[in-house]
């Protein structure tokens, strides 16, 4: 009889872990954000590159560290951060040691001093999400003198605290992290840079700012304090959205045309 009463719960908790995963699938694959990129690294762990100072990693660097570092590094049990931000990592009494999976090329992530790095994952044992950080330990993190750094364990949020109790969704979990990790943290950690859609070819920005679009509609309807900010970027993201597919659709209706009738282009040059 109690096996019967525990299982909508383990059940509730699987579903809501399989939700997250697909949101770590959909935002994985979202390229365009201002002070952050996000990689998949397999279907339970995602990992999050903050910017420092807002200076991102040219292409090829940043290609290669996908290829060369996509790890996770070491976690962070009781260190502190800022006295600002020590206050909002220490809550969560029944907090339990965890750890992640280790690689052999988490040594190339924790020598990245350029980017902050961490681990976001949800792993079935645990039936909930945790974040490791993955590099930049000493600078992000505070140490008292008699206190030793410690890579082994997940950072206490206040986003995981409340996981159980509350609808907590990536977006609130990344979000929380990236105003930790900058100083002063950025009025709308989601913040879009334009230029980077001025690079694509005309199919691939009609398809990344539909996707883009359909993310931050997410972000926004959380009424967030940047949900005003949020806005503004879904009105941009979707003009560009529609103008792209104005533009394919005349090269389409163009190039049917030139298909249908084709002595007509031969008649223009003659």
């Amino acid at each position: 009889m109690l096996a019967n009463q525990k299982e909508p719960i383990v059940k509730s908790d699987t579903l809501r872990l399989s939700a997250f995963l697909a949101d770590c699938l959909s935002v994985g694959c979202l390229k365009g954000f201002k002070h952050f990129e996000v990689y998949l690294r397999g279907r339970e762990e995602l990992l999050l590159r903050v910017y420092i100072d807002g200076q991102k990693r040219n292409s090829e660097e940043s290609d290669r560290m996908i290829y060369n570092s996509l790890s996770l590094a070491k976690f962070q049990s009781n260190a502190l951060f800022s006295p600002k931000t020590r206050r909002t990592l220490s809550n969560g009494s029944d907090f339990m040691e965890m750890t992640s999976p280790s690689s052999p090329l988490d040594e190339e992530l924790e020598k990245e001093e350029a980017n902050h790095v961490f681990l976001i994952a949800g792993y079935a044992r645990y039936k909930r999400p945790y974040v490791w950080l993955r590099s930049n330990h000493k600078r992000l993190i505070q140490l008292q003198d008699d206190q030793k750094l410690e890579t082994d364990n997940p950072l206490k949020l206040d986003t995981i605290a409340a996981w159980k109790m509350q609808d907590v969704k990536l977006w609130d979990i990344i979000a929380e992290v990236i105003t930790l990790s900058l100083s002063p943290p950025p009025e709308n950690p989601f913040e879009i840079n334009h230029s980077y859609y001025d690079t694509l070819p005309l199919e691939e920005c009609a398809v990344s700012t539909g996707a883009m679009v359909d993310f931050l509609q997410k972000v926004y309807l959380k009424d967030t304090n940047h949900s005003d900010k949020v806005f503004e970027d879904i009105k941009i993201l979707q003009q560009r959205h529609f103008a792209a597919f104005e533009e394919m659709n005349e090269a389409l209706n163009s190039n049917a045309l030139e298909k249908s009738n084709p002595s007509s282009g031969v008649s223009a040059t003659n």
